[in-house]
């Protein structure tokens, strides 16, 4: 039986060992901060890597100092303040490698969630370790009723302990900073805010190329530039678009592999992005519409009346919207898509 070749490429898990590209200078920053006490938190768009990243540079952290423990908690599935403190209790115990079963019994009731709130303090003291508590987009907690009051007891809590550094990290920039830089909020000044960038092109290029050799194929370095071009640099579908290239060629990347990978991750991908465009007003999708065949004076009449983009109130307000729905970024007046692939589909595929 034939065995069938394995594609190089990955996306959907946490990129590890070769399939981690680069963030050489982001993974000592991470360390640097984490290991000093210093709190951080991580903000980049959805799918760019920051789970990655963290947990690369944890493992290396671990590796280096035979004190620090990680514990990660993914703030997307609490779905309620009494499994927050549930979650937070249970993996905070598990990454010192106590049994759960004799910790949980000391760990005091829903009556006293300080408590829960100290224990990495408590068990690092006790245990003479570093625990670093990891929270994958923490700004879906702020989506729980009962999050105006955890913000304060956690804030309360966590800023004078001495044995444990926290690491947040999200994809929703807007509520991020609303978090973590405004004045009137809990966590204003926490600890440092880093916005991540994007792998860059140049480091992209060669991994696409070699990954291609390894598997008996080739990828001229044309194709690859192509391939980060359209893309953008985003991780995510970096590695999808070329999982699928990668399946439609038998020998080496021609224009026909190409185009039916891009047209399979576009089809792939249409439920989700029909599923963002179903939430949106009609006014504001034009808009998006307008955006992504290059418009950029969205105000002017020809624009208006060609896109029905409504009137000046109505644009501005649509602006503000879709900024807020990171659907859009807003860089010095400039609009452009937080997802490339999202312009892409919207643009009938081209």
């Amino acid at each position: 039986m034939t065995k069938i070749a394995k594609s190089p490429f990955q996306f959907g898990t946490l990129a590890t060992k070769d399939n981690f590209i680069d963030r050489v200078e982001d993974r000592a920053l991470l360390k640097q901060l984490l290991s000093s006490h210093i709190n951080t938190m991580l903000v980049s768009p959805r799918r760019w890597g920051k789970s990655s990243l963290v947990k690369m540079a944890m493992d290396e952290l671990q590796a280096e100092d035979n004190s620090v423990r990680v514990c990660y908690i993914d703030g997307f599935s609490i779905g309620s303040e009494d499994e927050f403190y549930r979650v937070f209790a249970s993996q905070v115990i598990a990454c010192t490698s106590n049994k759960v079963e004799r910790w949980i019994s000391d760990v005091p009731r829903e009556s006293d969630k300080n408590t829960i709130l100290q224990l990495p303090e408590l068990l690092g003291k006790e245990k003479g370790l570093h625990i670093i508590v990891c929270i994958d987009e923490f700004q879906q907690l702020a989506h729980l009723p009962q999050y105006k009051d955890m913000e304060g007891k956690m804030r309360s809590a966590w800023q004078q302990q001495e044995h444990v550094s926290y690491c947040f990290y999200g994809s929703k920039r807007t509520m991020m900073l609303e978090i973590f830089n405004n004045s009137n909020s809990p966590f204003y000044r926490f600890g440092q805010v880093i916005f991540m960038d994007k792998i860059a092109k140049e480091d992209w290029i060669p991994f696409i190329t070699s990954s291609f050799e390894k598997t008996g194929k080739k990828c001229s370095a044309e194709f690859a530039s192509r391939v980060c071009d359209i893309v953008e640099c985003h991780s995510w579908y970096l590695q999808q678009l070329c999982y699928f290239i990668w399946s439609y060629t038998a020998y080496e990347v021609d224009e026909e592999s190409f185009n039916r990978g891009l047209k399979q991750t576009l089809n792939i991908n249409t439920p989700m992005f029909q599923n963002d465009t179903e939430n949106l007003s009609q006014s504001q999708i034009e808009m998006l519409k307008a955006i992504s065949n290059g418009e950029t004076k969205l105000s002017s009449e020809d624009v208006k009346r060609r896109y029905s983009l409504g009137n000046p109130n109505t644009i501005t307000k649509n602006k503000l919207a879709l900024v807020r729905r990171d659907i859009l970024d807003n860089d010095k007046g400039i609009l452009t898509f937080v997802d490339p692939l999202y312009r892409i589909w919207l643009r009938g595929g081209n």
